[in-house]
């Protein structure tokens, strides 16, 4: 089993992993929260600069951390083959307000420090901390693809190998652990803390003025 420390060690070994790919001048989008750990420290580490990707999972009733689908910042969602098995439409459609409320939240509250980077034409690189069902994973490809970049590759320290597989179908991944028997995200780090949004804030901020 693959630990890492914490973020900031797990993104360390990602940007090593990214630089032989030769990105130009990458935007790396962080998924909040934790993915904007990630972001700041391998976008250092490309000479990149760096934003966040507003999505947001759809968890199933009784056990929100259970993705069943998620939503990106302009509403479009994806939901998972077993959805429907597991929640109705109208629990569904609730869960997506909920959701969406929380997004336009964060946008309001990152965009006041940091504006939108451009992605026409750009080498783009999407990072979250982990992958667990790849539904916020998936939400975020799309939104990014709609903005014509000029390369997107998903980056993660860890994932099921059955959604690394999934997603390496949809984009260039790389992922540093793809276990067959995967526990759960935080399980592959021996420090895994909250992150609040005062600390996403305070990231953006630092890009903002550089």
């Amino acid at each position: 089993m693959m630990f890492f420390q914490d973020r900031e060690q797990a993104a360390e070994q990602l940007a090593a992993a990214l630089e032989p790919l030769g990105l130009r001048n990458p935007v790396v989008l962080g998924i909040p929260r934790g993915g904007v750990v990630l972001a700041d420290v391998i976008a250092r580490k490309l000479g990149g600069t760096m934003d966040v990707a507003l999505a947001r999972k759809i968890g199933a009733p009784g056990n929100p951390e259970y993705a069943i689908g998620a939503v990106n910042e302009s509403g479009e969602v994806i939901l998972q083959p077993y959805a429907a098995r597991l929640a109705d439409e109208n629990y569904i459609k609730a869960e997506i307000g909920r959701q969406m409320q929380v997004i336009r939240e964060r946008r309001r509250r990152y965009r006041a420090v940091r504006p939108k980077e451009p992605l026409k034409g750009r080498d783009v690189v999407l990072v979250d901390d982990g992958l667990a069902t790849g539904s916020t994973m998936e939400a975020t490809l799309a939104a990014v693809r709609v903005e014509d970049p000029a390369r997107v590759v998903v980056a993660v320290p860890v994932g099921p190998a059955d959604v690394v597989a999934r997603l390496a179908r949809e984009a260039e991944v790389v992922a540093l652990s793809a276990p067959t028997d995967f526990v759960a995200v935080g399980a592959y780090y021996r420090n895994f803390p909250q992150v609040s949004d005062e600390e996403v804030v305070e990231l953006l901020s630092r890009w903002a003025v550089e």
